[in-house]
Order: C-alpha cells, then sequence, then structure tokens
C-alpha cells in the first residue's frame, strides 16, 4: 500500500512539473510575440461602460458570436481576468473607463470599487511601485448616476465633460397603489399574509402605504444612503458635512463640482491623451479588448481540482428557465426555472473536480414548489461539498429560501435579501361581471372545488383553511433558515416576517455570513475547501448536462410544502374580458418580495 501511494505521488509530482514546463514554454512564446510588437502597447487601456453591467458572463452558444450587430455584455467577470491581466504588465500605466451611461445598479458599483482595490494590489505583487507610482484608475464621465458615481469615486481621478452635471440627487421611491383602480373594473384583491411587513401584494390590495411599509422603505433608504455617503467621503477625501451639503443641493454643473472637490478635471474625451501624457508626448489609450493578448504572461501552475459556479438568476418558476425580450409584471424578464435548475445542481454534484461550488442567486422568489425543489438540490449538494451562496442585487423570499443551504452565504452591502414570509391572494371580479351585465352561474361538487374561485372572498372555514396553509410555509421557511443559518427557531420572527433587508443590515442579524464580492466567494469556497487562495484555483461556470440526471437519494426526502398564490393581477383586466379571470391561479402558486421597494440606477 505504501508502495502504491508514494508510485501516485510520484506521478503526480511529474505530472505538475510537466504542466509547470508547458506553462512556461507557452507564456515565454507569447511573450516573445509581445516583445516584437511592443510599440502597439498603449499606456493606457480603456474599457467602455455604456450598456448594463452584468456579475457573470451569460451561457449563450458559441454561434451567438457570429450574429451581425449582437455585442457581448460587460461583466464583472470580464473586467476582473481583464484587470488582473493588466496589473501584470509593466508597460501599461492605468485604465481609464468611459462612462456612456450604462445601467449599473448599486451593489454592482459595490462590486467595481472592491475590484480596483485588488487592481492595486495585484500591481503592488507584481511590481512592488513606490508609493504613488502604481498603476492609475480613471474615470471619465458624460453622464453621472449614483451608483455610477459610487463606483468612480474609488478610482484615482474622475473627470467631465464641460455640460456633464452632478446629478447625485439622494434616493426616493415612490410606490404605486391600484386598489381604487382595481375596484373602478370591479376587481377587488382579497389577501392573506404572515404580516404587514410582507407587502407584496400592497399595490394591488392597498390604497395607501401601510406604517410598516413605509417603515421598511425608510430603514433600507437609510442603509443604502449611508452607503453612498460613505463612498463618496472615502473616495473624494470629503466630510460627511460637505458631502450631505452637496446631495441636498445638487445638482452641481461640472465647474461648480470641481470647485466643491467632487471631481478632478474638465476634459472631453479627446483631449485625455494631452491630459495624461506631456506637453510633447501625449499619452497613447487604446481599447482593452484590441490589445488584451499582447499583454505579458506570468507562468502559473492551476490546481486539479476547480471551483464550480451555478448561476441561479430571475423569478423563480417551475419547468425550464426562460428569458423573455420584454419583462412581465411581477415575474420580470429572465425567470428561474426549478428543472433547469435541478440539472444543473445534480451536474455539478456528480463532478469530482469541484471541490467546491458558488451559487450565484440573483432572485426576488417566485414559486414555492419551485423553490422547495431548488433547495433539496442545493441541501444535498452540500453535503457532498462546500456550497458558498453569492447574492446579486436581489436575493430575497424564495431567492433568500434557496440561499438558506449554503454552507457560507456572501453579499454586497446594497444587497436586497430576507422577506422571509408568505403571501397569498386572489381576485374577486364579480362586480366586474356585473359591471357588463354577464351572469355566472355556478354548479360545483365537493365543499371546497371553489377555494380559489374569483367569485367570492375567503370566510369561514374556506378562510381559516387558507390561513393555516400560510402558517404552514411560514414555519418551513423558518425552519429552513434556522436550520441553514444556525439560528433560534423561537427568535426567527424578530427578522423575519416578510422584512426585507440590506446586505448590510442581514449582516447584523445573521442572515448571512460576510459582505464581499464575487472573488470574496471564491476565496471563502476555496477556504471552505482545503484549497489555497492565491489565484492558483480555476472558477468554471457549470451548465446543464445535455443527458437529464435524475435524483440521487442521500437522505430523507423533505414532506411537501403547503403553497403561497399570487394572482398575476397585471394580467386580470384582460383576462375579465377573455372570461378567464381565475386561470393563472388555479395551478402554479407563487411568494415574491414587492415589485415596487426601491431600486437605485
Amino acid at each position: 500500500m505504501a508502495f502504491l501511494q508514494r508510485l501516485n505521488q510520484l506521478r503526480h509530482a511529474s505530472g505538475q512539473g510537466i504542466a509547470q514546463l508547458w506553462q512556461r514554454l507557452i507564456c515565454a512564446l507569447f511573450n516573445l510575440r509581445r516583445r516584437l510588437r511592443r510599440k502597439q502597447l498603449p499606456d493606457y487601456l480603456i474599457f467602455v461602460l455604456d450598456q448594463a453591467l452584468a456579475e457573470r458572463e451569460p451561457d449563450t452558444p458559441w454561434w451567438h458570436a457570429y450574429i451581425p450587430g449582437r455585442k457581448a455584455p460587460l461583466t464583472l467577470e470580464y473586467l476582473t481576468t481583464a484587470l488582473e491581466r493588466i496589473a501584470g504588465d509593466p508597460a501599461i500605466k492605468g485604465v481609464i473607463f468611459l462612462g456612456k451611461g450604462p445601467t449599473l445598479s448599486l451593489a454592482q458599483a459595490q462590486s467595481l470599487a472592491m475590484l480596483f482595490q485588488r487592481f492595486r494590489q495585484w500591481d503592488q505583487a507584481y511590481h512592488q511601485p513606490a508609493p504613488g507610482q502604481g498603476k492609475r484608475i480613471l474615470f471619465h464621465l458624460e453622464q453621472v448616476t449614483t451608483p455610477l458615481y459610487v463606483a468612480a469615486c474609488a478610482a484615482d481621478q474622475i473627470y467631465f465633460t464641460p455640460l456633464t452635471t452632478w446629478e447625485v440627487l439622494g434616493l426616493r421611491t415612490a410606490p404605486t397603489f391600484l386598489k381604487q383602480s382595481l375596484a373602478q373594473l370591479g376587481i377587488t384583491m382579497d389577501v392573506v399574509r404572515i404580516s404587514p411587513w410582507k407587502s407584496a401584494m400592497d399595490m394591488f390590495s392597498e390604497a395607501a402605504m401601510s406604517p410598516e411599509h413605509a417603515q421598511q422603505l425608510s430603514w433600507l433608504l437609510d442603509s443604502w444612503y449611508a452607503d453612498i455617503v460613505g463612498a463618496i467621503c472615502d473616495g473624494r477625501k470629503l466630510t460627511l458635512e460637505q458631502v450631505h451639503t452637496a446631495i441636498d443641493s445638487a445638482p452641481w454643473s461640472a465647474e461648480q463640482a470641481q470647485h466643491l472637490g467632487l471631481i478632478d478635471a474638465i476634459v472631453y474625451e479627446d483631449e485625455l491623451p494631452a491630459l495624461l501624457g506631456a506637453p510633447s508626448q501625449p499619452a497613447t489609450l487604446r481599447g482593452a479588448e484590441k490589445v488584451q493578448k499582447l499583454l505579458l504572461r506570468h507562468p502559473r501552475l492551476y490546481q486539479t481540482q476547480q471551483i464550480g459556479v451555478i448561476s441561479l438568476c430571475g423569478s423563480i418558476m417551475s419547468g425550464e428557465s426562460q428569458s423573455r425580450p420584454l419583462p412581465i409584471p411581477l415575474l420580470g424578464k429572465e425567470t428561474l426555472g426549478s428543472a433547469t435548475a435541478q440539472q444543473q445542481i445534480r451536474a455539478a454534484r456528480q463532478a469530482d473536480h469541484f471541490a467546491a461550488i458558488i451559487v450565484y442567486v440573483d432572485s426576488p422568489g417566485g414559486s414555492a414548489l419551485a423553490s422547495d425543489l431548488i433547495w433539496r438540490e442545493l441541501y444535498l449538494l452540500n453535503q457532498a461539498k462546500p456550497v458558498v451562496i453569492y447574492m446579486g442585487d436581489v436575493a430575497a423570499s424564495g431567492g433568500y429560501y434557496i440561499a438558506a443551504p449554503g454552507r457560507r452565504i456572501v453579499a454586497q452591502r446594497a444587497t436586497l435579501t430576507g422577506s422571509i414570509g408568505v403571501v397569498t391572494a386572489k381576485a374577486v371580479t364579480q362586480d366586474a361581471y356585473a359591471k357588463i351585465s354577464a351572469n355566472r352561474q355556478l354548479i360545483q361538487r365537493g365543499a371546497n372545488a371553489d377555494l380559489y374561485d374569483d367569485l367570492h372572498t375567503w370566510a369561514g372555514e374556506q378562510r381559516a383553511k387558507v390561513e393555516g396553509g400560510v402558517l404552514q410555509v411560514y414555519d418551513t421557511f423558518k425552519a429552513r433558515v434556522a436550520t441553514g443559518r444556525n439560528l433560534p427557531y423561537a427568535t426567527l420572527d424578530t427578522i423575519a416576517n416578510g422584512r426585507v433587508w440590506t446586505g448590510t443590515q442581514a449582516l447584523g442579524h445573521g442572515l448571512i455570513d460576510e459582505v464581499g464580492d464575487f472573488q470574496h466567494a471564491v476565496e471563502s469556497a476555496c477556504e471552505l475547501a482545503n484549497l489555497p487562495t492565491d489565484g492558483t484555483v480555476r472558477v468554471h461556470t457549470i451548465s446543464p448536462g445535455k443527458e437529464k440526471l435524475l435524483a440521487q437519494p442521500l437522505a430523507a426526502l423533505s414532506r411537501a410544502l403547503g403553497l403561497t398564490t399570487l394572482q398575476q393581477a397585471s394580467q386580470l383586466a384582460a383576462d375579465v374580458v377573455n372570461g378567464d379571470s381565475h386561470s393563472h391561479l388555479r395551478h402554479d402558486r407563487y411568494w415574491l418580495i414587492a415589485e415596487d421597494l426601491p431600486k437605485i440606477q
């Protein structure tokens, strides 16, 4: 036995040596090409921010790259890889981000700020520059949104064009309430919920904001506002009073913003070379994607085991995941199908070369049944290997439910999460039929055959039945959280009951473990898998395989959930006309966070 172990060690060492030799050879060949084309390397590399920023590279077919006019989305994953390569090349003086109206969330801005910190650390590790002599990060902004400016504050300098306006105006939210509008159509919403904090149906069932809803929105805005002000203070070296005054008196012209210390210079994009170079020798600037292959390469021997990544994004529904050209109210543009998620998770569980799995969750919730099916697969996966949850902009309600089995949860400070609660509702359309003089007559068998019928509100034993189902689901939700987060079940009501938190607040309540970006999640996964955190562990996206994988038992199956119900209220008026106002309600049932929660853009 000892002989075989020693033989395997020698084989492994031999394989490592050969791999390292190949690494050095390949890097030497690419670096020879770089020396021959050295003059093509610019002083600064440019990244254009002109579209929505995603966290991960989308899993698209190879032929998408050949579609005329198609533009690949910009992602934090791509920027991380690119900036690490740039940090390793001594010829590059820095990077410039051209802000041309991108769609950016506050959580993404915080991830960008953390990425810039890593970029400086990489530069320091490679070159040990003297203080103030490292690679620079510059932002040139044509239009300013609050998240974009927060990201820019993590840079070394910020430039405006002459007509750019500093429009960090603070935060606001204005939820819409449609109870009276629906009443004009003869429609009312009958709602049963776990507490006033679960406000997902308030838009349709209430005429105005409840005190609990207002309090929740207030604490969310307080947390985000503190993040924004803190980022500006740290990045621009201003006092709290100066930043509060600047925001309360905004907007400011470019000249005024420069006078207040909010930016460093006012230049057009074409003036950047002269600004960044000497009068007789302007700096050279080129797009990062054009010279990426010319950058200096450093040999790196990667570990045999890897970290897998599963992306679970969109409203949670039964069946396959879908992406729609246009968003559907409450459900959005992208749906996360339980069948698709099951295949991804089962593939990760069977892949021995993945030592740990990162699950990227960006979801406002959805079907309770689908959420529980995904939860079960993640629970089983975590029994086989470490699972780290990384939350995107939103991981709440069903999105938090599927995060609960993670061994460690990482989120950004601005992430929306929590919303541990249940709401069930149905539309009552009897008055709508009366308005058009339509006479509906009911014949049924079974005392509760009309439980979800839209002719009447819940009353008596039926209402008790519905309320009991809501409590059952809420108890199950809390049990999942208590077990997954190691929190006392009896104390969960104080942080649950539908309350929504920012990542900062969730950390204080024990709902997440750490505040950080995706790279922080990678480091956490490596630690849990006893792998080095020096960048030698590859990270790979996991896609559903072609072969359908069946469930593999690990422990007793969980009991079936009681289900909640959410009518797709945006379709009610059209359905009344079509005589099918309750079709959405009969089968699939949902839990979601309120659609009108504030968003920072």
